[in-house]
């Protein structure tokens, strides 16, 4: 998954630093007046924001939310009145995060937002053999772990969470990339090779169908297909 980043204090680049140390992948910026742009250059599944911010450069929640309906917002704030939060979560936040909340737990509550988004209750995608767990970012067909670099990894998990929904190219790069350089086509051709090679195991149940000049999804089929005789 991936986060917007608004690090406007050592609060914010600490925190950054902590997500991206647990593999999360993160777009960051130092100027809140670029946050509405960098949304909608590229996909996020949540924003993380300093309460301070809110108000200034035009940013307001209600705004937010209704530009980007899907994204989950994060508001970071020192020792917040009972008051501030109910204002913020009816102005379009989904949760609050104390300043001096503990890494870890900030690190929790932050997926268990995003995933709930996603319509996951447990930290953990299954379908058929596939299954993903999203906190030790490993993935598993029958049980076997699947050896996956990380860019794999967000491929798949990417995939996995938008199961049999039409993925492009450019939304695909710009998960795993964010605002940074871009591979040649080749490279990324040869990333959905291996991937797809590591998904044979399960003889067609869960695949990657390739949509000529469209993009790709992630099939899921109760039996695989019978071959075809030549």
């Amino acid at each position: 998954m991936r986060y917007l980043i608004a690090e406007t204090s050592w609060t914010m680049m600490t925190l950054a630093q902590e997500l991206a140390a647990n593999g999360t992948l993160l777009t960051r910026t130092d100027r809140p007046e670029d946050i509405a742009h960098y949304l909608r250059l590229g996909e996020a599944d949540m924003l993380v924001i300093a309460a301070d911010q809110i108000g200034q450069h035009g940013l307001t929640l209600s705004g937010l939310r209704k530009e980007f309906g899907d994204l989950s917002i994060a508001v970071v704030a020192p020792a917040p009145k009972p008051e501030d939060i109910a204002f913020w979560l009816n102005a379009g936040a989904d949760t609050i995060v104390p300043e001096y909340e503990a890494p870890e737990e900030t690190i929790m509550r932050l997926q268990a937002v995003v995933r709930r988004v996603h319509g996951l209750s447990a930290p953990e995608i299954s379908h058929g053999p596939l299954r993903i767990d999203l906190l030790s970012r490993r993935a598993y067909l029958s049980g076997c772990p699947i050896k996956l670099s990380p860019k794999l990894y967000e491929l798949l998990e990417y995939l996995a969470l938008r199961p049999g929904r039409l993925i492009t190219r450019a939304e695909l790069l710009s998960h795993v990339y964010g605002l940074e350089d871009e591979p040649d086509a080749r490279v990324f051709d040869v990333y959905m090779c291996n991937l797809r090679a590591c998904l044979k195991p399960a003889c067609g149940t869960v695949d990657i169908e390739t949509v000529r000049g469209a993009g790709f999804r992630l099939a899921l089929h109760e039996t695989a297909a019978p071959a075809i005789a030549a």
